[in-house]
């Protein structure tokens, strides 16, 4: 798998990612992602992963898709720590 990193939202009801190297968790709110050039967040409802190759590292997401972003894992743990401490 090369570097590069596609990402194509089609109407906020269909993604579509290239260089995705693993799925790191999903639920119908939130997918996180492992790719080639860092970890994405995958925000929304109903969210449901239609297709992951692996050998490409092509996803397909469908649903309905509020946010996406890149992040470090460090990044999202502080993130985590915050919300813990305030819902405690």
């Amino acid at each position: 798998m090369d570097s590069q990193q596609d990402v194509c939202l089609y109407s906020r009801k269909r993604m579509e990612l290239c260089g995705i190297e693993e799925v790191e968790s999903f639920t119908e709110e939130q997918i996180t992602l492992s790719s080639v050039l860092g970890m994405i967040a995958i925000d929304g409802k109903n969210l449901k992963i239609e297709s992951f190759s692996t050998e490409n590292g092509e996803l397909k997401i469908i649903g309905d898709i509020d946010s996406f972003y890149y992040y470090t894992k460090k990044d999202h743990n502080e993130k985590r720590g915050i919300m813990s401490k305030l819902f405690k």
